[in-house]
């Protein structure tokens, strides 16, 4: 064997074990993103219906994310995070954040839910879907004005496929997901 063909097979003996290093490195670090938006979410003990029964909560977590994006493959998953509940049946998640507007106007939050939800800004009940429905996005229109307003999201999940989004715009403005900021609303 000469020099050459030595030095070659140990540089890609070298670069594989460099590739194969990264590849578990980046398989073993968590996946993260921004704590933008708390969600608690609640197992329920008995069926869930109605995003207003009465709720018999086993167990509750709270999980933060970057954005409400919470429906791939219909499934309740978020696009960089997957999989945030423990259950897949029978549980709640609400969200209570203060967004800060910087225009007054009228706002679009366009609510997708599979199953039910509802949406209140400064404790005015602003739009629902009160039970099961497959995914589906509903528009709800509010006059807001310029400084902090206190947004509270419930959302309910029954059987079979979930999901939960929130988007938001101003008539102007491209929709954005509800925890990334734009040119009139902070979060």
């Amino acid at each position: 064997m000469n020099i050459q063909s030595y030095l070659t097979k140990n540089w890609l003996f070298s670069f594989a074990l460099i590739f194969v290093s990264l590849l578990i490195v980046y398989r073993i670090v968590p996946v993260t993103v921004d704590h933008v938006v708390k969600l608690v979410i609640s197992k329920n003990r008995v069926s869930i219906a109605n995003i207003y029964q009465q709720r018999d909560i086993e167990n509750t977590t709270e999980v933060w994310v970057d954005v409400l994006e919470l429906e791939h493959k219909s499934r309740f998953s978020h696009p960089k995070l997957g999989n945030i509940a423990n259950y897949s049946d029978d549980f709640f998640v609400d969200v209570d954040h203060k967004i800060t507007v910087k225009n007054t106007d009228t706002y679009r939050f366009m609510v997708g839910s599979d199953d039910g939800f509802s949406l209140s800004i400064d404790g005015k009940l602003i739009c629902e879907h009160l039970g099961d429905r497959p995914f589906s996005v509903q528009p709800c229109l509010i006059h807001l004005t310029e400084g902090e307003h206190q947004v509270h999201v419930s959302y309910f999940q029954g059987y079979g496929n979930s999901g939960f989004t929130v988007e938001y715009a101003r008539a102007d403005e491209k929709p954005r997901w509800f925890g990334e900021d734009s040119d009139s609303v902070k979060f």
